[in-house]
């Protein structure tokens, strides 16, 4: 401490080797000596006087800081921990001095060796107890001016009771209840002190400050000052904080600090805590929604924690799971493929439900194009159909919707209309299914690995079949295994199973006109499934079969259809389909196969449509051969000026014949020939029309065009 100024003196006494002068005791030396005495009272009212009596400067300002610490220290030794504390802010102790007689705040703020400021006489006021706790032992009996010293307390209380204290002074009730009181008023006066000090001092005493308020609010259960605190300051230390506040249940308090440093990925690993029971904070009402609320929040800018939390998420609420993945944004590059196939792959570990409904997102909307996810999906959607019939009630109903389907259509073939009342088909099984039976979990299931079987390639389509026949399911899932025929390429039996035994006309012709395509977009679309009906309607899908079909593959299978509905006797079928296809279909290659006992009039609708449709071709050809004779006419005869101005080749007959003997020639202008094919390609940019001239040769003399 610097001495800038002391009393004066005007007597001087000098000795041998000494001076001594007479001067006013100074207010330092005034205090400590009351404090010696005990006389606590005395010395606030000296420093109280001192503090008013003038304007200080700085050393007057230090001089009473050391007074408020001396006096402090004092109160703090004798246990008097509320009087100590107004002195203790007012003499601007270091924090951290007295926070060191807290073990349980100081030990995870303190390092071996720290070291603090403070004036040296203060140094020799401090108790030499290690903390309060001890400090506390030598309870504090009367706070009379009289107070004996802290070594007689103890020795007092040994002496007067320890024979009535069993079984000692330490352990007996009574003292533990001393200690106790005396425990919670240190804990009063800290939290005074701190809260003084608060935003006061340098970068390491805020830290300490306010870390080890948060630890005192913590411990004492004060959880709106504890969230006042932390909100209000970024000083505290997190790796101080953090275990003290998961102890004592602060969850949500220390959520709210670490989203305040910006560690928002330690909160979800707390959050996450909390939903799977390893902490517990009534604060915190739905752990998991916050854990949504906060990754929606960073969607599209932090696609890392997305990635590491969505599958886990998901695991617990597979539906807001599967909202947050499927809106992350992705591209077609391969490392985002892999990233989607690990987390396929997780999911199918953690929920195989989910997973299911990941896969399809992937094929379905993302349209990935992968032979080993198509297959994955067609098996899962074929596993999903299973397992619905499985339940007596779906079987009964899609078993009564079959034979439906099919006496409707049995009745309807049964009557006999007029070659010119051809019946109208009725609508394929598929619409059929999809506007009868009552929306369901098991209905949209059996659309779905339909609509998987049709759309999707790369899976072994005889190993699904073989699945579902050993399931005992092959009848009232009809349609799927003829679809399945069809995808390994034995088309008449697939035609068989849907003219004959589903008795469905409309997919059995979609089949054979699309080149084998049972489920058309169109259907697709009519039952509401908006995303299957997107892939049906995109490049490269089933649709685009049906706009790109081949009219020999076309004719093949109407012809193997007629075949099939000949065989098994269906003259209406048969008909309809000759009248409905005509021009697919060639009488000469129809009319062997019809049985010499139908009448004639099944076939009329036919044979006219294809004898017209021959008259017309010949027409046709007729009008055709017309226009090219005209053509050629006008293009002669606008070239004849040009062959008689550009001159000709004469040829003589001549008795004596070279070698190779053949007439000599004599070429009246050189190049001729050229000349006139090059004026006759001027002409043909102006007209349209192509001619072929070939001149008449003789023995005579004459003109030859070439």
């Amino acid at each position: 401490m610097r001495h800038g100024s002391f009393p004066r003196s005007s007597i001087l006494v000098y000795g041998q080797d000494t001076v001594y002068s007479l001067v006013q005791s100074t207010v330092i030396a005034q205090v400590e000596a009351l404090l010696e005495n005990n006389h606590i009272k005395d010395a606030v009212d000296l420093a109280n006087n001192f503090a008013s009596a003038q304007a200080l400067d700085s050393d007057e300002v230090e001089t009473l800081e050391y007074i408020h610490q001396a006096i402090a220290f004092t109160l703090f030794s004798q246990t008097r921990f509320v009087d100590a504390a107004p002195h203790f802010l007012a003499g601007g102790l270091d924090p951290r001095i007295l926070v060191s007689y807290f073990p349980e705040l100081s030990r995870p703020l303190f390092t071996d060796g720290e070291e603090a400021d403070m004036y040296d006489g203060i140094a020799k006021r401090m108790p030499i107890e290690a903390n309060v706790d001890d400090l506390s032992e030598c309870s504090n009996l009367s706070n009379s001016p009289s107070h004996p010293s802290l070594p007689d307390l103890a020795a007092n209380l040994v002496r007067n009771y320890s024979p009535h204290l069993p079984p000692s002074t330490r352990e007996a009730p009574a003292t533990r209840e001393i200690r106790k009181i005396l425990r919670e008023e240190a804990i009063v006066m800290i939290k005074s002190v701190l809260q003084g000090f608060k935003g006061q001092g340098k970068h390491k005493q805020q830290e300490v400050t306010d870390t080890a308020l948060a630890i005192l609010f913590a411990r004492s259960g004060d959880t709106t000052s504890l969230i006042s605190h932390l909100e209000s300051t970024n000083s505290a230390s997190l790796p101080a904080v953090e275990p003290v506040l998961l102890e004592a249940g602060e969850v949500g308090a220390l959520c709210a600090l670490l989203r305040a440093r910006g560690d928002e990925g330690r909160v979800m690993e707390i959050w996450k805590g909390l939903v799977e029971g390893q902490y517990s904070d009534s604060s915190v009402s739905d752990p998991l929604s916050n854990m949504f609320a906060l990754l929606e929040s960073k969607q599209g800018k932090d696609r890392a924690m997305l990635r590491k939390w969505g599958v886990w998420l998901t695991a617990r609420d597979s539906e807001r799971g599967l909202t947050l993945l499927m809106s992350t944004k992705r591209s077609a590059k391969e490392k985002d493929r892999e990233e989607d196939l690990t987390i396929l792959s997780e999911l199918q570990q953690l929920h195989s439900s989910a997973a299911r409904k990941f896969l399809e997102w992937l094929v379905v909307v993302r349209r990935r194009d992968d032979a080993e996810l198509h297959a994955q999906l067609v098996q899962a959607c074929v596993d999903e159909l299973l397992e619905c019939l499985q339940d007596e009630s779906t079987l009964k109903l899609w078993r009564a919707k079959f034979a439906s389907y099919t006496s409707q259509t049995s009745q309807k073939h049964a009557l006999s209309l007029p070659s010119t009342q051809l019946q109208r088909p009725q609508s394929s099984f598929l619409t059929y299914f999809a506007s009868t039976a009552p929306d369901s979990p098991s209905k949209r299931a059996r659309l779905k690995a339909l609509f998987a079987l049709q759309a999707l390639s790369g899976y072994n389509a005889e190993m699904i079949k073989s699945q579902i026949v050993a399931s005992g399911f092959d009848k009232v899932l009809g349609l799927e295994v003829a679809l399945l025929d069809g995808k390994m390429g034995m088309h008449r039996m697939a035609l068989r199973a849907l003219a004959l035994t589903l008795r469905d006309p409309v997919s059995a012709e979609t089949y054979a006109r699309t080149g084998g395509i049972v489920v058309p977009s169109k259907a697709v679309e009519a039952c509401g499934m908006g995303e299957w009906g997107a892939l049906f309607a995109a490049k490269g899908g089933p649709g685009i079969l049906e706009r790109e079909k081949s009219s020999e593959g076309k004719g093949e299978l109407v012809r193997m259809l007629l075949e099939v509905y000949m065989e098994d006797g269906e003259p209406q079928q048969t008909a309809r389909l000759l009248s409905s296809q005509a021009a697919s279909l060639d009488a000469v290659d129809v009319i062997p196969l019809v049985p010499p006992d139908w009448p004639l009039s099944s076939l009329s609708p036919f044979l006219t449509h294809s004898f017209r449709r021959t008259l017309h071709a010949k027409h046709e050809g007729q009008i055709i051969k017309a226009i090219c004779a005209a053509q050629n006419s006008k293009v002669v005869e606008g070239s004849y000026l040009v062959f008689r101005e550009q001159g000709a080749i004469i040829e003589e007959t001549d008795d004596e014949e070279d070698g190779d003997g053949e007439p000599e020639s004599f070429n009246e202008k050189d190049g001729l020939a050229e000349k006139i094919a090059l004026h006759l390609q001027d002409q043909q940019r102006s007209e349209v029309g192509v001619a072929d001239i070939y001149p008449r040769v003789s023995n005579r003399e004459e003109v030859d065009v070439r």
